[in-house]
């Protein structure tokens, strides 16, 4: 990455003035109040990462920890929901080879920086987990739903937000609860409960969660539990249209 930094426009003195934030790469001009700067910036970001053939997992995560301070940073609620939408959206840019180090090193930041959002960051953060977590279910849609593609995406949700072991260094509680929080909704407004092509991703990532119910966090466990009988689920659906199905069979006595 060091080589391109020259190429780089977007970089210039990397993400805080706080003590918490150390990287070697400059900011992100995202991390500025004003919004044509931050948009430059973000156009400048999506035509670097397009044109990358390749992208480790180290240089990913430099560059979602300068975004997740990019986000920090930025006040106000329309500003927000616009950049963590922009964020969530850059996966979009990138070559197929890039977008699974991309995905990964974004769980990876979140993970390791969530114990230290305060309550007041705290909502911008779980929307910026909504939209991107949306995007995994977008990315295999916009591939077709194919098999290794499904398989790809789910193994990262897999080894991150429903991890089963319960590492909560890699995940913790608040993010492990959240993705749990959100996972239908994200199925549904993605319309992937609506396509039969989907059938094998819904029912993967339902796998997924499901081995969470022996997950050793106890909150884990009920959230999964809860979350994998939502009624908007095809395996639900289907229970519930035989059990009617059973009732109308049912003899109601004799007719006067």
């Amino acid at each position: 990455m060091a080589e391109h930094e020259s190429q780089m426009p977007f970089i210039r003195n990397l993400a805080s003035s706080g003590p918490f934030y150390t990287l070697s790469l400059p900011r992100i001009f995202l991390t500025l109040p004003d919004r044509k700067l931050r948009m430059s910036s973000l156009e400048s970001l999506s035509t670097f990462l397009s044109s990358r053939s390749s992208l480790s997992d180290i240089d990913a995560q430099k560059l979602w920890k300068g975004l997740f301070y990019a986000l920090w940073m930025t006040d106000r609620p329309i500003p927000q929901q616009r950049l963590a939408t922009d964020l969530a959206n850059l996966l979009f840019t990138l070559k197929p080879a890039c977008t699974i180090p991309w995905l990964r090193a974004f769980w990876t930041v979140v993970g390791a920086q969530w114990t230290s959002i305060d309550v007041y960051r705290l909502e911008k953060f779980l929307l910026l987990v909504r939209r991107v977590f949306a995007s995994h279910v977008r990315l295999a849609r916009e591939r077709g739903w194919k098999d290794g593609d499904v398989e790809a995406i789910v193994g990262v949700l897999a080894e991150f937000p429903f991890e089963k072991e319960g590492d909560l260094r890699k995940s913790p509680v608040g993010v492990r609860l959240h993705a749990l929080d959100i996972w239908v909704d994200e199925l549904e407004r993605e319309e992937a409960l609506k396509q039969p092509e989907a059938e094998n991703f819904v029912k993967s990532l339902g796998d997924v969660v499901i081995a969470l119910k022996r997950c050793p966090v106890k909150p884990v466990r009920a959230r999964a539990g809860e979350s994998y009988e939502d009624e908007r689920l095809p395996w639900v659906q289907a229970v519930s249209g035989d059990e009617m199905e059973e009732d109308g069979d049912e003899w109601g006595g004799f007719e006067d």
